[in-house]
């Protein structure tokens, strides 16, 4: 078997999680309906962004051979299952485009092509077995070219480009990703499918999970694939259990193919069900991921353009229903001290999108509404891959002083701090500015909770002010946390995990109708689950449950820019 040291995914450290049997690999072991227990190689865990991966398969070439190779007479036995499944995977991307251009990686037989071009796309498969593109298109009537990905030169780009349980079996889940994003036009779809090691389902069958394949390069967790996707610079507005569907004797053979005697009770059941009964279920260890290509939408005058400094400062403000304080926002905030004002705008329902680019603002609109820690993750990523030195969010609500951007960047551009937090309650005059008495109870008392944790003496966790630098940014993987408003307190674990100089700038309290606050019962959950953040922190640090939060990032988020330079 062969040795592993360093994940390829994140350059971290491997260790042996399951032992393999196979020392040579055959065509035939590729097949999609094999999932026998034990015919992979040595599997390797990485520490740090829990991938498995297998390196005792053969190099790129070697292995797009056996795939050319590779027959599965038993595909198409469950044909009708096949097709409902990739229905539900049309729905889950038809709400977003319901027509236009669709590239199926990896398409197999073609079925999913088949189904999509019943609904009205224009269909083009890729697949690397001989015997199942024949099918597609032989018999099927589809294009579908025998090629890999990163030889697809298509004249025009894709609605939609699916990949379904492809990901896993190739040599660079990234670049892949990579090169889909680039082959979408501006608001195209990628939908992924992929198995998921962190998933319990994984967790509880060990070595007896149907996912550990000798097919399978590497296994990349839930979070660690989201965070791949969201690096390229795409937008997840879904992430859901698969659902398959296959006749009831197919799932019951998969149960007797687990092992420790079940085949003798299974198999006697399995005969005896109808042939045509067909069950449909989530087993929660596959994920389907959609993601969009959105890009910037430009203001017809421009509020910030750059400055021509050695350090380039980006403003970033994410929005939800937002149309009636941006106005204010933009006259407020200081353009001399930024290089670029970019509003998110998270599937509002009123004009914040329209309202923020007449005021001047390059705006991102998202096409679905993820949340606020969503929207913070496209707003820093998107200004770390353009090239931003320092990051500092200013909230669209005009809850925060925008005056005070010079201000909140100022000990970056120094060079004296990582972070910068705008506090209400360094110099605390709160309940004066409007905080209701009940928030002020709420911060103070999390406040001192979070410090005991923390070990820190921070005079609040719980402002929306905040300036990062983009080396800090790069060096937590914040694209795994939350999507809701706890995001702001995984990235106080992640600064404290990192050890960040920090730097707190008072800063004035304004609540007014206008500003976006959330509930009672609202508080109470981001309340808890602030607990909970604590709570994964301190058992991180007492190395009794690894917390994905607190390891290396998987991408390292650099400018377009330096990336295209090594691409070159």
């Amino acid at each position: 078997m062969t040795a592993a040291v360093t994940c390829p995914i994140c350059g971290g450290q491997l260790s042996l999680r399951y032992r393999g049997r196979v020392a040579e690999l055959a065509a035939d072991s590729l097949s999609p309906t094999n999932h026998r227990t034990g015919e992979h190689g040595d599997l390797y865990e990485c520490a740090e962004c829990g991938t498995l991966y297998q390196p005792s398969l053969p190099p790129g070439g070697e292995l797009a051979d056996l795939y050319r190779e590779m027959h599965d007479e038993a595909y198409l036995a469950e044909e009708p299952g096949r097709r409902r499944t990739a229905g539900r995977l049309l729905d889950l991307v038809g709400r977003y485009a319901p027509a236009g251009r669709l590239l199926d990686v990896g398409c197999g037989h073609g079925l999913l092509l088949d189904e999509a071009r019943r609904r009205g796309y224009e269909v083009e498969g890729l697949e690397l077995s001989a015997s199942a593109a024949a099918y597609a298109r032989d018999v099927l009537g589809l294009e579908v070219h025998e090629r890999p990905l990163d030889e697809h030169q298509p004249e025009h780009g894709y609605a939609v480009i699916v990949m379904a349980d492809v990901i896993e079996h190739l040599e660079s889940p990234a670049t892949a990703i990579r090169r889909c994003r680039d082959l979408l036009r501006p608001g195209g779809v990628l939908c992924v499918v992929t198995p998921d090691p962190s998933s319990a389902t994984a967790r509880l069958a060990g070595a007896r999970w149907w996912g550990l394949l000798p097919a399978h390069t590497f296994l990349v967790p839930r979070l660690t694939l989201r965070e791949l996707i969201l690096g390229e610079g795409l937008f997840v507005s879904d992430d859901v259990p698969l659902k398959r569907s296959f006749s009831a004797r197919y799932w019951f053979e998969g149960l007797a193919q687990r092992g420790r005697g079940l085949a003798a009770v299974v198999e006697p059941l399995r005969r005896a069900l109808p042939a045509r009964l067909s069950l449909s279920l989530s087993l929660g260890d596959e994920r389907v991921v959609v993601a969009h290509r959105l890009e910037v939408l430009r203001p017809p005058r421009p509020l910030a353009r750059p400055r021509g400094q050695a350090r380039e400062v980006h403003a970033v403000l994410p929005a939800y229903s937002a149309a009636s304080t941006i106005p204010q926002v933009a006259r407020e905030l200081p353009v001399e001290a930024a290089d670029r004002a970019l509003l998110v705008d998270d599937a509002s329902p009123d004009e914040t999108t329209p309202v923020a680019l007449q005021a001047g603002f390059d705006v991102i609109a998202h096409p679905a509404n993820r949340g606020y820690g969503a929207n913070q993750k496209t707003c820093y990523v998107r200004s770390v891959r353009d090239g931003a030195d320092v990051v500092v969010m200013v909230h669209a609500d005009n809850q925060y002083d925008p005056a005070l951007v010079r201000e909140m960047v100022a000990p970056i551009e120094r060079g004296e701090a990582d972070v910068v937090i705008g506090s209400r309650l360094l110099r605390d005059e709160t309940i004066a500015g409007g905080m209701p008495r009940w928030k002020w109870v709420g911060n103070r008392a999390l406040t001192w909770i979070e410090n005991r944790a923390f070990r820190r003496r921070y005079s609040e966790y719980h402002t929306g002010y905040r300036a990062f630098s983009a080396d800090f940014l790069r060096s937590i993987p914040f694209a795994r946390n939350s999507d809701g408003f706890v995001f702001d307190q995984e990235v106080f674990a992640q600064i404290v995990a990192r050890d960040a100089r920090v730097v707190e700038l008072a800063i004035p309290t304004r609540y007014f109708l206008e500003a976006s606050s959330v509930s009672f019962p609202a508080s109470v959950e981001y309340g808890l689950r602030t607990l909970g953040v604590l709570a994964r922190y301190r058992l991180d640090e007492r190395g009794l449950l690894r917390w994905p939060l607190l390891r290396r990032p998987a991408t390292r988020l650099e400018s377009w820019e330096a990336a295209d330079r090594v691409t070159r």
